[in-house]
């Protein structure tokens, strides 16, 4: 069982990139934590503790591009996130900046 979130990596979880700030992304939405089916599924402190670390512009792309419920279905892991084409697309382009570039905003989901 996990009993504490991850500890914060060097690196962004998905673009790769050492970047100087890391923000927790919860993999499944905090708006979804009263949710009856998730809860069955994986349990109140699961949910509460299992982040991913990911730089500013990929944690800012995923809300862009998925709904929360998305999210919470569909792409509660980091290895499922990198499934989604757009995220992928953007992980993939961004991996290649450094460290310290910052995107402008990106293009907004047609959901």
């Amino acid at each position: 069982a996990m009993e504490r979130k991850p500890k914060r990596p060097e690196k962004c979880e998905l673009c790769q990139r050492a970047v100087p700030v890391l923000t927790e992304h919860h993999l499944i939405p905090k708006s979804r934590h009263q949710d009856r089916k998730l809860i069955k599924a994986y349990g109140k402190p699961f949910m509460r503790l299992n982040i991913a670390w990911l730089c500013l512009p990929c944690h800012k792309h995923i809300h862009r591009m998925l709904t929360e419920r998305q999210l919470a279905y569909g792409y509660s892991s980091v290895d499922k996130l990198r499934t989604h084409a757009d995220v992928a697309d953007f992980v993939r382009w961004l991996a290649a900046k450094p460290a310290d570039f910052s995107p402008k905003t990106s293009r907004r989901a047609r959901r």
